[in-house]
C-alpha cells in the first residue's frame, strides 16, 4: 500500500512541476520574444528564467522515469498478463523519448545563450532552442492525452 501511496504523490509531483514548467516557459517566452524584437538588453531575471526552464525540465525527467519504472506491473500476478504492460508503455516510451530530445534541445540553447556575447544573441539563441522544445513537449502530451 506504501508503493501505492509514494506512485501516486510521486505523480501529483509531476503535475505541479510542469505547471511551474508551463508558467516558467511562458514567462520566458514572452521576455524573450520582447528581448528579440524590441532588442531589450538581457538581464538577471532572462538567466534566472532560463536555468528555471532547464530546471524544471530535469525534475520532469527525474520524476518521469520514477513514475516509468513503476507503470503498469504492481502485483507478481500481473507478469502472468505482460502483453497488457507492454501496450500500456507504448505511449509513455513515445513520451520519454521526446521528452528527451525536448531536454537536449532545450540544454543546448541554454549552453549557446551563455556563451553568446550579445543581449540580442542571448534571447535570439533562447527563443529557437526554447520554443523547439515547447514545441516538442506539446506535441509529446499530445500523443499522450490525445491519442
Amino acid at each position: 500500500m506504501e508503493s501505492f501511496d509514494t506512485f501516486y504523490t510521486i505523480k501529483i509531483l509531476h503535475y505541479f512541476v510542469s505547471c511551474a514548467f508551463l508558467i516558467v516557459a511562458i514567462w520566458l517566452l514572452i521576455r524573450t520574444v520582447l528581448g528579440v524584437f524590441m532588442k531589450k538588453e538581457y538581464r538577471k531575471l532572462d538567466q534566472y528564467l532560463s536555468f528555471a526552464f532547464i530546471a524544471n525540465l530535469y525534475l520532469q525527467l527525474i520524476f518521469g522515469l520514477i513514475l516509468f519504472t513503476n507503470l503498469g506491473l504492481t502485483s507478481s500476478s500481473e507478469f502472468l498478463n505482460a502483453g497488457r504492460a507492454v501496450a500500456k508503455r507504448y505511449w509513455p516510451i513515445e513520451h520519454i523519448v521526446i521528452m528527451l530530445f525536448a531536454l537536449f534541445i532545450a540544454h543546448l540553447g541554454f549552453i549557446l545563450s551563455y556563451k553568446s556575447q550579445t543581449s540580442y544573441g542571448k534571447h535570439k539563441k533562447i527563443l529557437i532552442y526554447y520554443t523547439i522544445s515547447v514545441i516538442l513537449i506539446i506535441f509529446s502530451l499530445g500523443a499522450i492525452y490525445l491519442l
